[in-house]
């Protein structure tokens, strides 16, 4: 997945697509992803985890072999579709917290996070940084650009499976039984108030991030003319870097707590892209976009304790899915929007556009639960 965040939109660019259908492509993504997220949640809460994770590993090697096999619009837009179903394979996704939340103690879960986000951030390094292969395999070996790219994504189906393999030896915690209950009856959900108040919250993330990051990668291949050999390394030491930011992670929660944490981040955060969004200058558009990559990085362990804990264990899965709907449904319409304000707007449009919802999260964090949070 470093690889394609990398390559994906530039690659579509490169097939003749414009901004705006790079765009649709990946609003597909993210609207399938919504629904992904709000089912996977509520059914592996009910028929437990490991099914689902292992369902999100062939989704995601589905994706790459489409890709590898077509480069035609609708095809792609189908690999996207499948692609999305397996998002939940992810760390912090709903099955994912679900499984964790089932294994550990709450006092345990800050510090299970941060390792998840540090192995994350070095496996997604390496494959950031592997942005340049397909200009490697077209001088070295002769291929065109197509078929290196295809290539390639042969090798990330490939690593996905693999995925497959790590997921199967996984053992699931005994659940309690439940009650017996008429058929007809669905399970109620405990605490709806708090989880529509940070579906809201996530959904104004969403939209603000879906703005600003979704068509980075071609901004600067469109603006700057810099294709994914320049920009993979430079999100690889971005990404790599992010690791170190989470040392600092016990010290600020404990002295801010972790919902002023996360405020402090959106407000420097969306600070950094207003200032982005102006930057005609490459060198300083680069260390901009690196910095605000390690602050929006720097708070998704401390995100993920927080949700986590914001609902009894067997409804986890349920509550980040209902959530992730909200964030991912409102951010699914980001990448079209920013495909169109490319076109006939300015480069500068999404940036400032995302800028403030990314200021507006953190206002409803502060809204609906720094009463909460024990800073």
């Amino acid at each position: 997945m470093g690889f394609v965040m990398v390559v994906r939109a530039i690659y579509f660019s490169l097939l003749g697509f414009s901004a705006f259908e790079v765009g649709l492509l990946l609003s597909l993504a993210t609207a399938i992803s919504a629904v992904h997220h709000i089912t996977f949640g509520y059914l592996c809460d009910r028929y437990g985890r490991k099914p689902f994770l292992i369902l999100g590993a062939i989704f995601s090697t589905l994706r790459m072999v489409v890709f590898a096999i077509s480069t035609d619009f609708w095809m792609l837009a189908l690999g996207q579709g499948l692609g999305a179903m397996g998002e939940g394979a992810g760390a912090g996704q709903p099955v994912v917290t679900g499984f964790i939340t089932d294994k550990s103690e709450a006092k345990n879960r800050p510090g299970i996070y941060s390792t998840m986000a540090v192995t994350n951030s070095i496996s997604t390094t390496i494959g950031s940084a592997l942005g340049g292969l397909p200009l490697f395999l077209q001088n070295s070996y002769g291929y065109n650009v197509i078929e290196a790219h295809q290539l390639i994504w042969w090798a990330c189906a490939f690593w996905s499976i693999l995925s497959i393999f790590m997921v199967l030896p996984l053992k699931e915690e005994k659940r309690a039984p439940r009650p017996k209950q008429v058929k007809s009856e669905a399970p109620k959900i405990k605490s709806l108030g708090t989880i529509l108040k940070f579906s809201v919250v996530r959904a104004s993330s969403g939209l603000g991030m879906g703005l600003s990051e979704s068509l980075l990668t071609l901004y600067f291949f469109e603006r700057f003319l810099v294709g994914s050999e320049v920009l993979g390394p430079i999100f690889a030491f971005a990404r790599f870097i992010s690791i170190f930011s989470y040392m600092f992670i016990p010290p600020l929660v404990n002295r801010l707590g972790d919902v002023n944490t996360i405020i402090f981040s959106r407000f420097l955060s969306a600070g950094i892209t207003v200032v982005f969004a102006f930057s005609s200058w490459y060198p300083l558009a680069i260390s901009l976009m690196v910095l605000n990559r390690i602050v929006a990085l720097f708070t998704m362990p401390i995100r993920q304790t927080f949700a986590s804990g914001m609902v009894d264990p067997e409804q986890t899965a349920t509550a980040i899915g209902i959530s992730n709907f909200a964030r991912m449904g409102v951010r699914s319409i980001a990448p079209t929007i920013a495909g169109y304000m490319f076109e006939n707007i300015s480069y500068s449009m999404p940036f400032l556009s995302g800028a403030f919802f990314i200021a507006l999260n953190g206002v409803l964090y502060r809204t609906y639960f720094v009463s909460k949070d024990k800073a």
